[in-house]
């Protein structure tokens, strides 16, 4: 494991959970309870199909998703719930060993983490007339395997915050869309992990990018990108290249914000990332619940463009596969 400041390392997350990196009181009648923030998303990034789900718990509130878009049909299905946490939602804070759940009468989303044993897996069912999606998914390690980003981000409101990435894992199984069946095989699967525990400002605005799939060489390429959160303090941006993760430097996202559906700009301001994402379908959401706001953008699609690094390698991609997004939340 290597350690910077402290504060961002690659490997092994190495703690039992994010209490003690977050100085959480975890008391149920804390205050602390209902200013933390947790969610954990997984992506699944195929040839025909780009998925996405997540729990996310609020602490008084809490919400699950789930989507599945077909490339090849242009539609997308969606399943989005908002609900109390009053024991439909399981969120253990360990991003390698735990289980994050929504489970109701509507349906269900498991996402387990079990390190100690080499399993990582989606179990989604959700189930509306002539809207149903459900998903049984493996998450494996590529050949030659890849290492996690772990960031400990100091926050404007002096409280911290702790997200784990990785963009390039591979994965297998299948995905079921209204009874069209994709199957999916570790060779073209592959999969991003975004597990997230922290205190952020109660306005939150951000863009955030993530992808991976092969350049045009036949390397291993995974992204994540984001701009508007971490700005005054570490920066989550990182290329996987073969398993590899190589941080970035501060990102520029460049987009009609009421076309969202024209071509999208992402590079850095060192000029190493120059990549152009060009959406295929979109989701959308515009909730607003009193107590909590959400209003966000996010295409679906695929990154065209270069991606160097600073020992002069450049990797050119023409159809890496992920999305990206805005979004606004008050919560």
């Amino acid at each position: 494991m290597c350690k910077k400041n402290g504060s961002e390392w690659s490997g092994d997350f190495n703690y039992p959970d994010t209490k003690g990196l977050l100085n959480l009181n975890d008391r149920f009648f804390s205050f602390e309870r209902f200013k933390e923030k947790r969610w954990c998303y997984m992506g699944i990034i195929h040839p025909d199909i780009i998925f996405g789900c997540a729990v996310v718990h609020l602490g008084y509130i809490s919400s699950a998703f789930a989507f599945g878009f077909d490339r090849q049909r242009q539609k997308m299905m969606n399943h989005s719930l908002v609900f109390p946490p009053l024991g439909q939602v399981r969120y253990d804070r360990n991003p390698e060993n735990g289980i994050c759940s929504y489970k109701s009468l509507r349906g269900r989303l498991i996402l387990t983490h079990d390190k100690k044993h080499d399993k990582r897996s989606i179990d989604v069912s959700f189930s509306l007339p002539g809207k149903s999606l459900t998903a049984d998914i493996e998450i494996i390690e590529p050949d030659g395997s890849i290492s996690p980003m772990h960031f400990l981000m100091p926050m404007g409101n002096s409280r911290p915050a702790f997200t784990t990435k990785t963009a390039g894992l591979k994965a297998r199984g299948k995905i079921i869309v209204n009874k069209k069946i994709f199957d999916l095989t570790s060779e073209n699967t592959f999969a991003v992990f975004d597990w997230t525990n922290g205190f952020y400002p109660r306005q939150t605005f951000w863009n955030w990018a993530c992808g991976a799939g092969f350049a045009d060489d036949g390397t291993q390429i995974g992204l994540n990108f984001s701009s508007g959160v971490y700005e005054n303090g570490l920066l989550e941006n990182t290329v996987w290249i073969n398993g590899t993760p190589i941080k970035q430097g501060e990102i520029i996202f460049t987009y009609d914000t009421k076309n969202p559906e024209h071509p999208w700009q992402i590079k850095s301001k060192d000029n190493l990332i120059n990549l152009r994402f060009k959406p295929e379908g979109i989701r959308k959401a515009n909730d607003n619940l009193g107590i909590i706001k959400s209003k966000f953008i996010q295409p679906c699609g695929s990154f065209e463009g270069s991606i160097k690094t600073c020992d002069n390698l450049c990797f050119h991609l023409s159809c890496v596969g992920g999305v990206v997004e805005e979004h606004f939340a008050k919560w």
